[in-house]
């Protein structure tokens, strides 16, 4: 007779989630074209894509919405994206969350202003699907599905 932990199956036995928590994408852009089209490719990576239009609206969401990545826009209305970035550092329960900026061009200046709020990476606009999908793939848990290549 084998014996069965709590859960019904052999000790040693991982049990899976029926429902796991997809990987969540908090997405602040101020224009709204740009946000629908970058969630719609988020989205075929197979990505929970939950947006946001100012600074301030992706702190007060924050909490609950708990992502796993935070793509900011570097210009947004109320609080900008770097500004936003350092807040959340200061925060001991979002200190891990990878946060990248999004800028218009490459720009030093942005990149040193991303580093000091403490961003993981800028992605300069426009930019390309696949550096979109490094981000995906640096961030992602080793343990989740890598989902569908884009097209």
């Amino acid at each position: 007779m084998t014996a069965m932990g709590d859960t019904g199956q052999p000790p040693g036995t991982a049990q899976r989630p029926e429902n796991p928590r997809p990987f969540r994408v908090l997405l602040a852009d101020a224009g709204l074209q740009l946000r629908e089209r970058l969630a719609d490719l988020l989205t075929q990576q197979t990505v929970e894509v939950l947006t946001a239009d100012d600074g301030f609206d992706v702190l007060c969401r924050l909490p609950e919405l708990r992502p796993d990545l935070l793509l900011l826009a570097s210009a947004l209305p109320r609080l900008s994206g770097t500004q936003v970035c350092s807040l959340v550092r200061q925060c001991p329960d979002f200190r891990e969350l990878t946060v990248i900026l999004m800028g218009d061009e490459h720009n030093l200046l942005d990149e040193v202003r991303a580093e000091l709020a403490g961003a993981d990476g800028c992605l300069h606009m426009p930019f390309r699907l696949a550096e979109l999908q490094d981000v995906l793939a640096r961030v992602r848990p080793r343990t989740a599905d890598p989902g569908v290549a884009a097209p």
